[in-house]
């Protein structure tokens, strides 16, 4: 087909262009093409793109379950790809296509050519706030994040952290949901507490996954 013969024209452009690899995927998805569906299908043998996505989707995994321990697994899929940027060039993969640079929409859609596997990694959308774009994080333990949960890592978006108090007033909340919404969090390690910094008298609850240099 036409698509085909364009595909192998620009195999070098889409193998190493995130733009373009974006612009080729969203053609491919007007007419009903799946290059990922398979990595022994047409697709994947002339583009090598099965690999390539699957690799990137490993990686990212690592890094997921190497940052639990201090984020909870909850991290803002910014920070997963600066990091999957930095191992990606300072080693060398077998197939070679670790120099090859990377999208968000890279990683995005490798995460989510390995859902069928069941290896536990979600995305989620955070709203905006006040006017700014939405923040997508990806999770990496068995919770399933509230609408509450969201709304608490919206509000803490902007400086890295919020307060009980915090939340009462900008959302309306009773203490007792407000209390409710980041307990679930605490629990599970996304939320660090400091009892000391905070100049209201209320704990201060920060999200390591939001810190401009969080691992």
């Amino acid at each position: 087909s036409q698509l085909e013969e364009f595909a192998r024209k620009r195999k070098s452009q889409i193998s190493k262009d995130p733009l373009f690899r974006t612009q080729f995927q969203k053609l491919c998805s007007k007419l009903g093409i799946d290059p990922l569906a398979s990595n022994k299908g047409f697709w994947a043998q002339i583009l090598g793109v099965g690999d390539f996505y699957y690799e990137l989707g490993i990686q990212s995994i690592h890094i997921c379950l190497a940052t639990r321990s201090i984020n909870g697994g909850l991290i803002s899929l910014d920070n997963l790809c600066k990091k999957l940027r930095k191992i990606r060039q300072s080693s060398g993969s077998k197939s070679g296509k670790d120099k090859v640079s990377v999208s968000d929409e890279d990683v995005e859609r490798a995460l989510k050519s390995l859902e069928p596997l069941g290896n536990g990694i979600k995305l989620v959308s955070q709203p905006g706030q006040r006017g700014k774009p939405s923040k997508k994080m990806v999770i990496s333990v068995p919770v399933e994040l509230s609408s509450d949960n969201l709304h608490v890592l919206q509000e803490a978006q902007e400086r890295g952290y919020t307060n009980l108090k915090t939340l009462q007033s900008n959302l309306g909340w009773s203490r007792e949901r407000a209390d409710r919404a980041t307990s679930t969090m605490v629990k599970e390690g996304m939320i660090w507490i400091d009892s000391q910094t905070s100049a209201i008298g209320e704990d201060d609850f920060w999200f390591p996954s939001l810190m401009t240099r969080s691992v």
